[in-house]
């Protein structure tokens, strides 16, 4: 099965949602986007027959949800004047703890986090609970057809509808988001993705929190996706008073971690395997990015630092020390809160599979391993869980 052209997919979105209107504000027209990406989905990415109609759903799912979002936003043209304050920016390498912490950051009531199927399904933006559970079951129906519920990756991505996610699946509403390049080998959009102009793509991520926020309660954002390390500078151009969680974890375990995650996630689109080397060539150098962003007038207290074994041994009072940095107040109540949350999560995560990866199946030694990132982990004190 061949993914039909950029103009037959975007001809199938306007014809199911009856609307026209492609361009935002900051990036315009996702076509050129969407051409690249389809090339390399026919010609490079080697899919198997259901990663074909598992992209394709997505796709068509993707087009829909941005023209039904654009016309959904001429309806509140009031949502620009929405201010986005101090948004937390949780970054670092994959397999670090990120996605835990931000889901139990985002259990505190106080905080807001973009939720699977408001990224997903963004409109239309209404307070009816039966329109919003009719989102959510979408996204999960969704989730279910690209094998994102499956057993194999709850046990090494948890996933659902209602649970917050990552930045990325805001911009594949612009149809440039590195969750394409996750799923299969995608040379030229993947050239094409990283050559973008990226504080266009955070205008947009801010315009699209606007509309989340609109008629709701003003909260502190908590948003998340590793390769926001890459695009610091852009981020503070955009939300000038952003701040940051920097989470570290041994790259020992990072390492093989992420190869098997990128295994099983490619498996369900195409039948070829990435390079060992591919899973982590994003991330490479990026730390020492960010150390030397961090040493500019004023950035230093804008960061914590949180080591995974830290996380993993205390993660309330990990919760505690990221506010206590920040100055923010973490009542009683709401430290209630994060426990029960932590509770629940604990109890799905024993009935989860186990995730089971080491260094000789990632292909690598321990000495290879430090000699590529053993400056990393020197920098940031990095404790070794070897």
């Amino acid at each position: 099965m061949k993914i039909p052209s950029a103009r037959a997919l975007m001809d199938g979105a306007e014809l199911e949602t009856g609307f026209s209107d492609w361009l935002t504000e900051h990036l315009g027209s996702p076509a050129e986007a969407l051409e690249i990406l389809v090339h390399d989905l026919n010609a490079k990415a080697q899919l198997h027959e259901l990663g074909a109609q598992r992209v394709y759903r997505r796709l068509h799912e993707t087009l829909c949800a941005r023209l039904r979002y654009i016309a959904d936003r001429k309806l509140y043209p009031e949502v620009s004047g929405e201010t986005i304050d101090a948004p937390i920016f949780i970054l670092g390498l994959p397999r670090s703890g990120t996605t835990f912490l931000h889901n139990l950051l985002a259990a505190d009531p106080d905080n807001r986090a973009p939720r699977s199927f408001e990224m997903q399904f963004p409109a239309p933006k209404t307070d009816e609970p039966f329109a919003r559970d009719l989102r959510i079951q979408r996204c999960h129906e969704s989730f279910c057809f690209a094998g994102l519920m499956d057993d194999d990756w709850q046990a090494v991505h948890p996933m659902g509808a209602a649970r917050a996610d990552e930045c990325g699946f805001i911009w594949e509403l612009s149809l440039l988001s590195m969750n394409y390049a996750a799923i299969a080998e995608l040379p030229n959009y993947e050239a094409y993705f990283y050559a973008s102009d990226f504080r266009k793509i955070y205008r947009e991520q801010r315009a699209f929190l606007q509309y989340l926020q609109h008629r709701g309660t003003p909260s502190r954002w908590i948003l998340k996706t590793p390769i926001h390390i890459r695009f610091l500078e852009e981020i503070v151009d955009v939300f000038p008073d952003a701040r940051f969680v920097h989470c570290h974890r041994d790259t020992a375990k990072i390492y093989p971690s992420l190869g098997h995650l990128v295994s099983v996630l490619r498996a369900k689109f195409a039948g070829l395997r990435p390079g060992n080397d591919s899973v982590v060539r994003d991330y490479d150098g990026t730390w020492q990015h960010a150390l030397d962003f961090r040493q500019r007038t004023g950035m230093a207290d804008r960061f914590v630092d949180l080591n995974f074994v830290d996380l993993q041994a205390d993660p309330v009072g990990a919760v505690e020390t990221i506010y206590r940095r920040l100055n923010i107040d973490l009542t009683p109540e709401r430290r209630l809160v994060l426990d029960a949350w932590l509770k629940g999560d604990r109890a799905d995560h024993a009935r989860r599979p186990r995730h089971d990866y080491s260094l000789e199946d990632a292909g690598v030694s321990e000495q290879e391993l430090d000699d590529k990132t053993g400056d990393y982990l020197r920098a940031f004190k990095v404790p070794l869980e070897r």
